[in-house]
């Protein structure tokens, strides 16, 4: 794996831990320094490269992914949400084996009115060899113990993994459970 990207993702971990440790505290506005937990599933709809779009039902492309995340408040409005997502391209009907990766997936979101929410992330494909970005916008509905149930549209960038792979746009939807 590149140095670089090692020191970077470092960096970012130790960032991260810095702003997670010690959620009992509260800060001057006494509100908890987490503002909640996220688990669902991802699915890629399609991905357009090169003037060629693919959706999910070519099976060489298919994968679906886990996300688990938690999100942190800030003294402002925006929140920092940092996520894991393992991903699995099962290559149904074929002998090709399995195909796993993780994706380190932190952001910022930024709340607005009646349950929607507009965010941003930056993305590490890791046993890819891709980079990007993800912009979202998430509706969430209450449920009556207190939690949520999500549905999110994503729409992730990704460069890689070889140079003249050039930019690949995607697709998707994303629905959870936030506590």
């Amino acid at each position: 794996m590149n140095r670089n990207f090692l020191s970077l993702l470092g960096v970012i971990i130790y960032i991260t831990g810095v702003f997670a440790q010690d959620s009992t505290k509260t800060n001057s506005m006494n509100t908890s320094k987490i503002e909640g937990y996220h688990a669902g599933v991802v699915q890629i709809l399609f991905m357009h490269n090169k003037g060629e779009t693919v959706f999910f039902d070519r099976t060489s492309v298919y994968s679906v992914g886990f996300p688990f995340g938690i999100t942190l408040n800030t003294k402002g409005k925006v929140k920092v949400d940092l996520e894991l997502v393992p991903f699995i391209n099962p290559y149904i009907y074929s002998d090709l084996p399995y195909n796993i990766h993780l994706l380190y997936h932190p952001g910022i979101l930024y709340p607005l009115k009646g349950g929607w929410t507009l965010g941003f992330r930056a993305a590490f494909e890791i046993g890819q060899g891709q980079f990007g970005f993800t912009p979202l916008i998430n509706k969430a509905f209450k449920n009556i113990n207190g939690s949520v149930f999500f549905i999110e549209l994503v729409f992730p960038g990704r460069f890689g993994p070889e140079k003249s792979s050039g930019y690949t746009q995607l697709g998707g939807i994303h629905v959870g459970l936030g506590f």
